[in-house]
């Protein structure tokens, strides 16, 4: 029988271990490189993205990065940002998508570890351009758009938190963070749990449907083997129901737990292309390109 419970020991515990610190801690980001496949307008459409995964801190106030002295202690909220970038074309014109979901590990306003204290998502494409983000607050979880197209415009609302509060209250964009089990297990082997979740910002916006917290059902199994790169790998799946969509996540079974894949019911695909960790931000300069290619990105690379 399915419970409405909170997701597992890791979950419950607020704060990171001294291992996952000296992981995130140290300069160094994560980045990933998928190919896609992405269903926009009726077709599939072959795309690109790119996970990166780094550790920041933010001012519990604002939501903004923490990046001067004027933020005092007591108000920063150390996180594990990630942005998810995807690039794919439709016909003659191109898109270009961010979401980026700010996962607390400890701090003002965290309860649950990993719990994520905004996702915010951007849209830019040749008719124009969209601005989303969620920020969870103690009356409600405010959502904000401003869009170039009448029909959204600027608006701002309030959802109403399901029963158990902000914590219980999962996000479909924070899943990639959730199902990589970063520090330790967050749910049982063979298990599945009902979950609140909120959807997808970019889901959300191809189906133009309002923004709707509803019931979900996530499961683990594993592990299994995995095709990728050209070799078998261990792999943990992770099933997720929502709203009609079967999404599947597959996760090395083994440290640093990388998601290795996934699918849904839709068609939609990424399979990995390559994975390192780097200080990406000091590398900006042209003879810096190598490391585009390094993991199999063709957009921008040039000759």
């Amino acid at each position: 029988m399915l419970a409405m419970l909170s997701i597992g020991a890791a979950a419950g515990r607020i704060g990171p271990s001294a291992d996952f610190q000296r992981h995130w801690k140290s300069g160094l980001a994560e980045i990933a490189s998928y190919a896609v496949d992405v269903e926009r307008y009726g077709e599939m459409r072959k795309g690109q993205a790119v996970f990166v995964y780094v550790y920041e801190e933010m001012d519990a106030r604002t939501r903004i990065k923490a990046e001067s002295d004027r933020i005092p202690p007591e108000r920063r909220v150390p996180v594990l940002k990630l942005n998810h970038i995807l690039k794919f074309n439709t016909g003659i014109y191109d898109y270009s998508i961010l979401t980026s979901v700010f996962a607390g590990l400890s701090g003002p306003g965290v309860v649950r570890f990993l719990q994520p204290r905004k996702v915010s998502f951007t849209s830019q494409e040749w008719c124009g351009n969209v601005f989303h983000q969620l920020i969870p607050g103690p009356h409600g979880l405010r959502s904000e758009i401003h869009s170039y197209f009448e029909a959204e415009g600027d608006s701002i609302a309030t959802l109403d938190y399901p029963p158990g509060g902000d914590s219980a209250l999962y996000y479909e964009d924070e899943m990639p963070i959730l199902v990589r089990e970063l520090d330790g297990p967050v749910q049982a082997m063979g298990s599945s749990r009902k979950i609140h979740l909120a959807p997808g910002l970019w889901e959300r916006r191809k189906r133009h449907v309002p923004l709707a917290i509803s019931e979900a059902v996530l499961a683990k199994s594993g592990p299994e083997p995995f095709m990728t790169q050209g070799e078998s790998v261990q792999a943990m799946r992770w099933t997720l129901e929502a709203q009609g969509v079967t999404t599947i996540w597959h996760v090395e079974a083994a440290s640093p737990h990388t998601l290795l894949g996934w699918e849904n019911s839709r068609g939609e695909k990424g399979v990995l292309i390559a994975s390192l960790r780097d200080t990406y931000w000091e590398h900006n300069h042209n003879a810096n390109a190598g490391l585009r290619k390094r993991l199999g990105l063709d957009f921008g690379v040039g000759d």
